[in-house]
């Protein structure tokens, strides 16, 4: 005699409960994919801007420096670059 190794409706649930756990977690590890590591943005320091914007438009040296992609060290437009 001789026995054929039979699966069971209750295996099958199990193993298609398994495969969608495992699908869903592959579309939604795709579509996070991008947030997970957001785009580090880097301004380059414009010097001919921050003159053009000191000399042309009123805003201070505060907002000149900060659009020309420098930061304020001790009252003066710098360079970042220049601080490491």
């Amino acid at each position: 005699m001789t026995t054929r190794p039979t699966t069971s409706p209750a295996r099958h649930a199990g193993v298609r409960r398994l495969v969608r756990a495992t699908l869903f977690s592959a579309a939604l590890a795709l579509a996070a994919s991008p947030f997970a590591h957001p785009a580090i943005a880097r301004a380059d320091y414009n010097q001919d801007f921050y003159n053009w914007c000191m000399s042309n438009l009123s805003e201070g040296n505060d907002y000149c420096c900060a659009h020309a992609g420098g930061v304020v060290k001790s009252g003066a437009c710098v360079d970042p670059a220049t601080l490491r």
